[in-house]
């Protein structure tokens, strides 16, 4: 993976881009129990100092001083996530800033991007949960090159007319492919469901009917609405002297005008226990989800969470790949995530399994959910995992953008260096008792969202058996702009008009 790429991955998911659950389309082996090693102690985690400084217009600036590679990494997070976006819009988020560098006032698609080429640089942009970002890699001696493309974007985008119909077919292509795919829709039903009307469970990518009537004016407002200095942060890691980056960001970013502040809505949401399944009558494996409501960023279970998580699935031996994968051979892969935000995000667990075996795997699932209640971790277990995240984390802060990316999660959140620098110190504090308490506060497996993708005559009668009445949603009738999922009309694709606007 490329280092802009691996900037992407980090920002996208602090944008709130979740990495999709591992899918498979061969029937699962069952693989050989393995006990792994002891944990070695853990690295001492020395995070870089960086310098802060705000602007007029209330942008804040961060510097980090590497100066062990000729590389720089802007990047640039804005409040301009899908959580603005208006609900018949959806996939707006994601529309104007994938346009922004289709096009500006200065430059056209073709001059960016031959810019960025002829510098050996890599210049993106994405948009997800909460926020938007840029993101900009360059050697250091191109500092002002790569502040002017990084300002020419976010500043004077003009989305033209035939970037977004290029764009709306290629959307509307993919749209058409995840339609279809039980993962892709296991996961965003999911997302759509547990949030009820909340924003967050919109589809980022938006539906068939949101992208047809996506208009360049559209586009225009949103980005003037959502991309404004204040709520931003520009993060610039590499070989740069502080004083240096700071006035020559300030040149570039001095005049952008405030805009105003949106609060995110507050998410309010009972656990209920509710089955559903999408029914797809040619699916040859179903996809399995199951979860609630989770966690903001900023509640004081959080570190526990990524204990908690770790245990369950979101490490290598976790016990939900243990009990689906290695004892039963029901699945190539099972995992679990917290996604957090600002306000409460969700719990996820999921897996995928032969048509015949959806019920046993989901109660192997459920199974292991309520073993958690239910007893606390050995010391062993919880050494390991503790050790597995504390170790992942010094590999994340390896190079300028993996940096620039916990820097601006750091601060996005109201943190600062002392939240770096005390990871691991608060995980290596979480004990068994409060796992435990976590659990039984927090996770509830006989209250949660059961989202099922696949064949439903072939599993119907033992899912009711096993766990009573459930809903069926045709895959036909599925609707993601819709709280219940069900379309009011069917929705199928349709050959894009041209923009007039």
């Amino acid at each position: 993976m490329t280092p802009i790429r691996t900037a992407v991955t980090a920002l996208a998911l602090l944008a709130g881009i979740s990495p999709a659950l591992a899918q498979t389309t061969q029937e699962p082996k069952p693989a050989m129990k393995q006990t792994p090693p002891p944990p070695k102690p853990a690295q001492e985690i020395h995070f870089p100092a960086f310098e802060e400084k705000a602007l007029p217009n209330g942008l804040r600036l961060v510097v980090i001083e590497q100066h062990e590679t000729p590389s720089l990494s802007l990047q640039l997070l804005v409040p301009a996530g899908k959580v603005y976006a208006p609900a018949a819009k959806a996939g707006l988020a994601d529309a104007t800033a994938a346009l922004m560098r289709e096009g500006t006032q200065t430059r056209s698609s073709q001059q960016i991007a031959e810019a960025i080429d002829a510098v050996g640089g890599t210049l993106d942009t994405a948009a997800g949960l909460e926020s938007g970002f840029v993101s900009v890699l360059v050697t250091s001696d191109q500092l002002d090159l790569g502040l002017d493309l990084l300002s020419d974007v976010v500043l004077r985008p003009t989305f033209p007319a035939e970037e977004l119909d290029r764009w709306r077919g290629q959307t509307l292509s993919g749209l058409a492919i995840q339609q279809s795919d039980p993962g892709y829709l296991a996961t965003a039903g999911f997302q759509r469901l547990v949030l009820g009307d909340h924003p967050y469970g919109m589809p980022s990518s938006g539906t068939v009917e949101s992208i047809q009537k996506l208009t360049r004016d559209d586009l225009a407002a949103f980005h003037q609405r959502r991309y404004i200095p204040n709520g931003s942060i520009l993060a610039m890691v590499g070989d740069v002297k502080a004083l240096e980056a700071f006035a020559k960001a300030e040149r570039a970013f001095g005049a952008w005008k405030k805009g105003e502040e949106a609060p995110i809505p507050e998410v309010k949401v009972t656990p209920k226990r509710r089955i559903v399944v999408i029914d797809k009558p040619d699916a040859v494996q179903t996809e399995i989800r199951v979860g609630e409501i989770g966690l903001a960023f900023r509640d004081p279970d959080h570190a526990t969470s990524e204990v908690y998580d770790a245990i369950l699935g979101a490490t290598p031996s976790s016990r939900l790949f243990e009990e689906v994968r290695q004892k039963r051979g029901l699945s190539y892969g099972a995992n679990s995530e917290f996604r957090l935000a600002m306000q409460p995000g969700w719990f996820l667990a999921g897996t995928n399994t032969k048509t015949e075996s959806t019920v046993e795997a989901l109660g192997v699932v459920l199974d292991v959910l309520r073993d958690l209640n239910a007893r606390p971790v050995p010391a062993l277990e919880l050494a390991q995992r503790k050790t597995y995240i504390t170790g992942a984390f010094p590999l994340e802060i390896e190079t300028p953008d993996g940096i620039a990316g916990k820097v601006l999660e750091a601060l996005k959140f109201g943190y600062g260096k002392e939240y770096l620098e005390t990871y691991r110190s608060r995980l290596d504090a979480v004990t068994a008792e409060q796992v435990a308490s976590f659990a039984s506060r927090r996770i509830h497996p006989d209250q949660m969202l059961i989202v099922l993708a696949g064949n439903a005559k072939a599993f119907a009668k033992d899912l009711e058996a096993k766990l009573g009445p459930f809903e069926t949603i045709p895959v036909s009738e599925v609707d993601l702009l819709q709280p219940d999922l069900r379309a009011k009309t069917p929705v199928t694709p349709e050959t894009p008009a041209k923009t007039d606007k």
